[in-house]
């Protein structure tokens, strides 16, 4: 309907110090055992002494080989979620390893690489949540509870878009106009949009979708209170309107209220996977609650290639340390979209970029 808005790195694998010191000693034992015959007590004596000493080095566990971590993912009800994806991350949002719970919700692994801090996300189609670990020689267990949406609704995760009964019961002559408002508004007319809103809203003023229309129209003017308005409208008469929740939760993220957004998303998924758009506002959901690593997951899922994208992961991969990353992420932004109102405080990034490649800057609102 609204077709008009708009990964990994390997760890470094290290050699151990003690592989080098085990051939040295490899190299004497062997010239010991070709010595005279007259020296066997002391070579067999040199021999015992050598296989002890490497078995005690065997012991020492490598500095750069952290321990086990394992745990579980349960849903808000503490039903376990299988086949829920994980990954760890550097604290740059660098991808280190991933992998999926099993049937049980149950996950372990061992990553290799070196000791510190890192970030431990778990997700499904709806949510992700994180939380930072050391790695270090001890086992660790991180238990994750995945957030659903609160309220008597319900779901399946994987549920595929339905036309809601309500939605049949609409009168033709109302769908009718509701088309002509969707066309204009994908050419930009937007005072011709919302005038055939308001005549499909007369022929059927409890049609759903048209305050659905009408709450775009609002966000596309700059009136996101206005948009909250006819987004709780709509899904007051039909709550199985995947519209009306990513209008709602859009407008959510312009008000900076990003939990809320959060929440509305979250049902906006659960009812229309296929909506990148809600994908998109998630991750400008997550930056705006401080949480850059699960916005970058986020935005790892996306495989579309729109301007607000690249906008949204430029400001990310500045947040994460990544400068020189999101200067080529705010350049792609401009080569696709050079007439857009943001552009010109995005040339204003890239020339401080370019002058000083040290320094951090941000869009207000990606």
């Amino acid at each position: 309907m609204f077709s008009g808005l708009r990964r990994s790195r390997c760890p470094t694998h290290h050699t151990s110090a003690n592989s080098h010191y085990h051939r040295n000693e490899a190299n004497q034992l062997c010239r010991v055992c070709t010595g005279k015959s007259g020296d066997s007590g002391l070579s067999s004596f040199l021999l015992l002494l050598l296989l002890a000493s490497i078995s005690a080095l065997a012991q020492v566990p490598a500095k750069d080989i952290p321990g086990h971590i394992n745990g579980s993912i349960v849903n808000g009800q503490g039903h376990p979620v299988a086949f829920a994806a994980f990954e760890v991350r550097d604290i740059r949002g660098i991808k280190i390893a991933s992998g999926v719970s099993d049937a049980a919700g149950k996950f372990a692994f061992a990553p290799t690489g070196k000791f510190g801090n890192y970030v431990l996300l778990a997700a499904n189609e709806l949510s992700v949540t994180e939380e930072q670990v050391t790695l270090d020689t001890e086992v660790r267990e991180v238990n994750f509870t995945l957030p659903a949406p609160s309220g008597s609704f319900t779901f399946t995760p994987r549920a595929t878009y339905m036309v809601s009964s309500r939605q049949l019961r609409v009168p033709e002559e109302a769908r009718k106009y509701l088309r002509l408002a969707n066309r204009e508004f994908s050419r930009s007319n937007l005072e011709n949009a919302e005038a055939d809103v308001e005549r499909a809203l007369k022929v059927d003023s409890s049609y759903a979708a048209a305050f659905s229309m009408r709450a775009f129209l609002r966000l596309a003017s700059r009136s996101p209170a206005g948009a909250i308005e006819d987004a709780q409208h709509a899904v007051a008469l039909d709550p199985s309107d995947g519209d009306a929740y990513l209008a709602l939760g859009t407008a959510y993220n312009l008000l900076g209220e990003f939990p809320k957004a959060e929440e509305a998303l979250r049902y906006s998924l659960a009812l229309r996977p296929d909506l990148w758009q809600a994908e998109l506002e998630m991750a400008k959901a997550y930056y705006g609650q401080g949480r850059f690593v699960a916005a970058l997951y986020q935005l790892d899922k996306l495989s579309n290639d729109f301007p607000d994208v690249h906008l949204v992961r430029a400001n990310v991969l500045e947040r994460l340390g990544r400068g020189g990353e999101a200067a080529a992420e705010f350049s792609q932004f401009l080569r696709e979209e050079p007439d857009d109102p943001r552009s010109e405080q995005v040339r204003r990034i890239v020339a401080a970029a370019d002058s000083t490649p040290s320094s951090s800057s941000f869009l207000s609102h990606p």
